[in-house]
């Protein structure tokens, strides 16, 4: 009998050794599936306790599921788009930065003709820049040898590239100034310049234009006025060119000449009076003033400069 318990308890022993053999490599396994959702991880183990007394076995499986960050496509394209973004910005800053290098040397090609151009032509400032600050568009108490100790109103007028206008212009050709107004709710004027080029001469002239006081005015107007082209030689040897003092109520013009601008239509009264100078005098050089190519008595680096009087 006792052997025969001894028997069954020796093939049951070889059975379980058998078993666990069995199993040795699901031991080792180890699992991994993935998909767009999820990444899923399994692992298997397996252990065995052989005693004289006792033999048992035991298995075990734990798995993990890997979610959202962790899930590998997803973190392939947010990486090829952190990339792609990565790569467009810095390919901005590439751009601005060679847009600005390109600005800085622009700057600098400009300020070198600047200042070639300056030392070519003058480092001065305009001769009669000072005056033309003091005086321009003002009433000032003057005196003078014509008029004695007066108030008079001046005004400037300033016309650029004047020796290349008078390359281009035609007969029948005149230039308006901006219209002004002579001192406080005074008459509105305006200055004109035409060259006639069949007399060998530019005509410089001043009218009476519509203004928004006209109607609290005295007509027909009878102030004086005196037109004038400045001369740019050092001061001691200036010699504006000037017109007489015209005095509206003793020259030969209409009245319709100084009476009030219409209300309609044309806004400019007729010129009656200024100044004529020959093409000539506008290019003849000052033994005084600097050789400059576009300057002359009456040029200024190619500006003529009209000055207008008015006695009141």
């Amino acid at each position: 009998m006792s052997s025969t318990v001894l028997l069954f308890l020796l093939s049951n022993t070889l059975y379980l050794v058998c078993c666990d053999a069995s199993d040795a490599n699901v031991s080792n396994l180890y699992t991994n599936s993935t998909s767009d959702e999820e990444v899923t991880e399994t692992q298997h183990a397996s252990c065995k306790i052989a005693t004289e007394e006792l033999v048992a076995s035991a298995r075990a499986s734990v798995s993990r599921v890997l979610t959202g960050a962790c899930n590998a496509k997803m973190i392939d394209a947010k990486l090829q788009a952190l990339e792609k973004n990565l790569t467009r910005e810095l390919d901005g800053i590439r751009t601005l930065l060679n847009t600005i290098l390109e600005n800085k040397m622009d700057t600098r090609k400009l300020m070198n003709i600047y200042d070639v151009h300056r030392e070519n032509e003058t480092s001065l400032l305009y001769p009669r820049q000072n005056e033309i600050d003091y005086f321009n568009n003002t009433v000032r108490r003057v005196s003078s040898m014509d008029a004695g100790s007066t108030s008079c109103f001046f005004y400037y007028w300033q016309i650029k590239r004047f020796d290349e206008k008078l390359k281009s212009w035609r007969n029948g050709y005149s230039e308006r100034s901006s219209t002004f107004y002579v001192g406080h709710n005074g008459y509105a004027m305006h200055l004109k310049v035409t060259p006639r080029f069949s007399y060998g001469i530019v005509l410089i002239n001043v009218g009476l234009t519509r203004g928004r006081y006209d109607s609290i005015l005295e007509w027909p107007f009878r102030r004086k006025i005196r037109l004038s082209i400045l001369d740019h030689s050092v001061e001691m040897s200036r010699q504006d060119r000037q017109s007489k003092i015209w005095d509206p109520t003793k020259i030969l013009c209409p009245s319709y000449f100084w009476g009030r601008p219409k209300l309609s239509g044309e806004p400019d009264n007729p010129e009656c009076v200024g100044l004529s100078v020959f093409l000539n005098d506008f290019f003849t050089k000052s033994p005084s003033s600097m050789d400059l190519s576009r300057s002359s008595r009456y040029l200024w680096n190619g500006t003529l400069t009209v000055k207008l009087t008015v006695y009141l």
